[in-house]
């Protein structure tokens, strides 16, 4: 039987756990609210079930607007990484195809490819890195900044010290060029992501919205519909409170929870696509001295 109802639960209960002090909380204010409006008769609105309902109605339309903007966030960040996984690979394909055998044996692109995605993935994820940490550079001395631009630049030197060696011509330094290039579009697209959040204020103003929503519930509610409607009123916060839950992890794609992409999953399957498509090299190589001025 498919394990894809259980993987369903399962991410619902993950849901539930976050959120498990909320319908506790909603229920002993809404029990609490409604015992005082009952014993001293309040009616302080009238029509409240119609203006429950058109207060909800606002509310869900809110929070349908962010959460588009946190999935196209998310969507637009996996975009970006299926369109690295596609230049890393044709890359990788057509330095095996166009470029002999012994100098890509020489070279260093399989390492900086390699690398650039680890780099890259743990840039995004705000966690400190070195050149010299990475395989293939432990004799570099000092830290980058920003190691994923120096390995950029370290491919691009590669690229044109073919050119100027003979080793390539000018139509085929064009074709590697454009998948080089893609690299750092990608990394400065995903930087752009990174570095924009969603306006706080929204956030903040959707957020007091729902909070409203819930302490006006019993008063609008509770005077014509009495304490019955307490499931309903849970289960309308578990879902309200649930999709803005989500969508303040999926509007930060970058990280380690269970929505946000998988960056290690698909760092090890361009890997495993460039080291098939360079299969002839060693693990690993040392950079060229020739390009030793980039250190």
């Amino acid at each position: 039987m498919s394990s894809r109802p259980l993987r369903h639960t399962f991410d619902i209960l993950v849901i539930g756990q976050r959120l498990a002090i909320l319908p506790v909380a909603v229920a002993v204010y809404f029990v609490i609210a409604g015992l005082v409006i009952q014993s001293f008769q309040l009616q302080m609105i009238h029509r409240g079930s119609a203006g429950s309902l058109m207060n909800t109605l606002l509310l869900g339309m809110l929070l349908s607007f962010r959460n588009q903007a946190a999935y196209a966030r998310w969507w637009e960040a996996r975009g970006l990484w299926g369109q690295l996984t596609n230049d890393c690979r044709n890359l990788a394909a057509k330095c095996a195809a166009f470029v002999p055998a012994d100098v890509l044996a020489r070279s260093s692109i399989r390492a900086i490819l390699a690398n650039f995605l680890e780099a890259l993935n743990r840039h995004l994820r705000g966690e400190s890195i070195r050149l010299r940490d990475l395989p293939g550079f432990g004799h570099e001395d000092g830290k980058r900044p920003r190691v994923p631009l120096d390995l950029a630049n370290r491919l691009f030197a590669t690229l044109g010290g073919w050119k100027r060696d003979g080793h390539v011509d000018q139509g085929v330094l064009w074709v590697l060029d454009d998948h080089a290039r893609g690299l750092l579009d990608v990394c400065g697209g995903c930087e752009k992501i990174r570095s924009t959040p969603l306006s706080p204020a929204y956030k903040v103003l959707l957020r007091a919205g729902l909070v409203l929503n819930v302490l006006a519930a019993p008063f609008l509610i509770v005077p014509e519909d009495g304490l019955w409607t307490l499931p309903v009123i849970l289960l309308v916060c578990f879902f309200l409170f649930g999709v803005e839950l989500i969508d303040s992890i999926i509007e930060e794609p970058f990280g380690r929870d269970r929505d946000d992409l998988d960056l290690d999953r698909y760092c090890r399957t361009i890997r495993e696509s460039v080291e098939a498509s360079l299969h002839r090299l060693p693990k690993h190589p040392e950079p060229r001295t020739e390009y030793a001025h980039l250190t």
